[in-house]
């Protein structure tokens, strides 16, 4: 007599009460960590039909390769019905039974139309545009029967298409939320540890999965989607400029200003890409020696020269700049240091300088702790507690856009025909 074989899977009870739902739009919100792509891959799994075909989207293909590809492939493999892939150009998967499950990107949700489909998953579906929900549920006509759909995401506001899908009682749909610390599975304090970095509206979004925008914000949350975050800066044949921004001021203990570094370069396509240093127990002191690293490092990893480190420079802050010139001198580096002043405009109508950029979708954010804090504090500007990562911003493009134009003013100069005598 053959032994029947169980695999267990651990959820917690949003993911429970989630994969267990008949309705056939079904909405996944919570925070990050509170195991989103867990569900939907589990869920997909446990809702699959022998011989039928399933979509799997994700917003880009980062995500995919990231995120919801290997924890698809890692649950299928544990349930013991991974059978076989084919990953070109994007990955197809046979499970044991005879399932089909084609992974797509939803960049351009025309290319997820194709063959009927017996259900759809879209992980990060607040990453997407509305038009990647509605081809899929057009897709929804296997064998002659109605398909399901299920969505999970972190919330964008009570704005984003998600919410008025999901979020509004629609016919044959439901919402499941999960808080980021309903999740066992993560790191003890993981949830705390966020909240002490994030500021409360946007913890509540980030943490709590509510959709909420933070009441008097200057820009919409719909302007930071997790689309515009990368790991490895581009190609330094692409990269045509190089800055750093400083806002230097004092680190005071838990709670008290950030010193704030930001990196920026721009790439051909006019797209800059950024990277944030921010420390609120860094020592004016360390300031200048922590400046000379960042710039190498930012030169070795984007294999360019910088053309520029601009640093507030208003009363004492000048002999700060000065400090840079002369110890970078002192180490045979020579730093290019540029005294940018305030002129006694109001930071907040500075930090506003930075609007066309966030609503064109110019910003690409590097994914790390401290640019993720960087993103959370232009998400809670101007009622946020800290503005100093969104200074050093504004400090490093204004020097981008000097720099660019007296390079460009000299291009055009040295092109200029002499005048005849």
């Amino acid at each position: 007599m053959s032994q029947i074989e169980t695999r267990e899977i651990r959820l917690h009870p949003a993911q429970n009460e989630f994969t267990e739902s008949p309705a056939l739009f079904r909405g996944f919100v919570g925070g990050r960590g509170s195991g989103k792509s867990w569900a939907g891959a589990f869920d997909l799994l446990c809702r699959a039909r022998d011989q039928r075909t399933y979509l799997v989207a994700s917003p880009t293909g980062v995500l995919m390769e990231d995120t919801t590809f290997p924890t698809f492939t890692a649950i299928a493999k544990h349930l013991g019905m991974w059978k076989r892939v084919k990953l070109t150009p994007y990955p197809n998967v046979t499970l044991t039974t005879g399932e089909t499950i084609r992974f797509r990107t939803a960049e351009d949700p025309e290319r997820m139309r194709g063959p009927n489909l017996s259900g759809v998953w879209l992980d990060e579906a607040s990453l997407m545009c509305e038009d990647a929900y509605t081809v899929a549920i057009g897709c929804l006509r296997e064998a002659g029967e109605q398909g399901w759909l299920s969505a999970t995401f972190t919330p964008k506001g009570p704005h984003h298409w998600t919410f008025d899908v999901f979020g509004k009682n629609r016919p044959d749909t439901a919402l499941f939320r999960a808080r980021t610390g309903e999740n066992p599975f993560n790191p003890r304090d993981f949830e705390a540890t966020l909240a002490r970095q994030y500021g409360p509206g946007f913890a509540r979004q980030e943490l709590g999965g509510e959709f909420v925008e933070t009441e008097g914000a200057e820009w919409p949350a719909a302007w930071f989607g997790e689309h515009l975050w990368f790991r490895d800066w581009p190609h330094p044949d692409d990269i045509t400029l190089r800055v750093m921004g400083l806002d230097p001021s004092k680190g005071r203990g838990e709670n008290g200003d950030f010193s704030a570094f930001v990196n920026a370069a721009r790439d051909t396509r006019g797209i800059i890409w950024l990277e944030a240093d921010m420390d609120n127990r860094r020592p004016t002191t360390q300031i200048v020696t922590d400046a000379i690293a960042l710039a190498a490092r930012f030169e070795i990893e984007t294999g360019g020269p910088l053309d520029g480190l601009g640093c507030e420079s208003d009363q004492f802050q000048e002999l700060l700049a000065t400090e840079l010139i002369e110890q970078s001198r002192r180490r045979g580096i020579q730093l290019p240091v540029y005294k940018l002043t305030t002129k006694g405009k109001p930071k907040e109508e500075r930090i506003r300088r930075l609007t066309p950029y966030l609503s064109a979708g110019t910003f690409r954010f590097r994914d790390t702790p401290s640019t993720r804090l960087l993103v959370a504090q232009l998400q809670q500007f101007p009622v946020g507690s800290h503005d100093d990562g969104p200074d050093a911003l504004e400090y490093a493009m204004r020097l981008a856009v000097h720099v660019w134009n007296a390079r460009q003013a000299k291009r055009t100069q040295a092109t200029r025909p002499a005048r005849r005598g």
